[in-house]
């Protein structure tokens, strides 16, 4: 495994990749997401707002018992091994937040087997296969909504999707953002209103959220943004305990933030199957 202290190579190569695929990769008109309806993936256009409930009947998380929470840069599952580290996490996890989702019939297939629903925001398509962020959980949820910013070097766009679950016994829902931020800028403007988008839509919630995913912060300029929209939003950082976060010009990429949540254990897994590391939380409902 390459030194998590460092993914300037790791950025780099991605950027050729991502430089190479833009002439060819097909970008949505509109915010779409997609979501698994019986074992198949069905396609609904879905803006923030306004939000739409999802295919299926949704379920809720049990209020008293631990949240068990997995937020993970896949690098587009193509990395020996990804399959057996994520059903691994994927098993122990209710949340399961990832980023750099390729949707393959191997993905869902291996959801499936974990008895993980899921929803997925796409950012572009390449060769009949879309790539986003992807958030699965033991339950289906009840709402969700997509945001997308193009990275305005290479025009490719990141994708951001929220997602609600309903709460066994309780009035309020869970929020999850699940964010892959904008990287290749000479300025903090797409990068910023990547992020205010996604806290437009988490202003008007009031029950318990998350905020989690590869924010690519590789300048305390950027981390200075994230951490006011945090801020903002009443959000805590969940600052692992042990482990070491993946970095790229020596500061940290992912993060996980919680509000209304109780942070029991948060930690750093390390791993060959990724240029990320995946960060795992145990989280308790505080109480509405």
């Amino acid at each position: 495994m390459a030194d998590p202290r460092t993914r300037t190579a790791a950025a780099a190569l991605a950027a050729l990749l991502a430089i190479g695929a833009a002439g060819c990769a097909n970008i949505a008109a509109v915010d779409r997401a997609w979501f698994d309806a019986a074992g198949e993936p069905v396609a609904m256009s879905l803006g923030c707002p306004p939000l739409a409930a999802v295919p299926g009947i949704p379920g809720a998380l049990a209020a008293d018992r631990a949240l068990s929470v997995v937020s993970w840069n896949i690098h587009r599952n193509g990395d020996p091994g990804w399959e057996q580290d994520l059903a691994t996490f994927a098993a122990a996890s209710d949340l399961v937040i990832l980023q750099e989702a390729t949707l393959t019939t191997e993905l869902r297939d291996l959801l499936w087997r974990a008895g993980r629903q899921w929803a997925h925001a796409d950012a572009w398509e390449f060769d009949g296969v879309v790539s986003g962020v992807l958030t699965a959980s033991s339950v289906l949820p009840s709402d969700a909504c997509v945001r997308r910013q193009a990275e305005p070097l290479l025009g490719l766009p990141k994708s951001a999707l929220v997602t609600w679950y309903r709460i066994d016994g309780r009035a309020d829902t869970l929020a999850v953002a699940n964010v892959h931020s904008i990287n290749f800028t000479f300025d903090l403007g797409a990068y910023g209103r990547q992020l205010d988008a996604v806290a437009d839509v988490l202003s008007t919630h009031r029950g318990p959220a998350i905020l989690a995913g590869d924010f690519n912060t590789w300048t305390p300029l950027r981390r200075a943004v994230l951490s006011d929209v945090a801020a903002r939003l009443g959000l805590a950082e969940a600052v692992p305990r042990r482990g070491e976060r993946s970095r790229f010009l020596g500061l940290p990429a992912d993060y996980l933030f919680v509000r209304g949540l109780l942070v029991n254990d948060v930690w750093v897994e390390s791993v060959d199957s990724s240029d990320h590391a995946p960060i795992r939380a145990t989280l308790r409902f505080a109480d509405p």
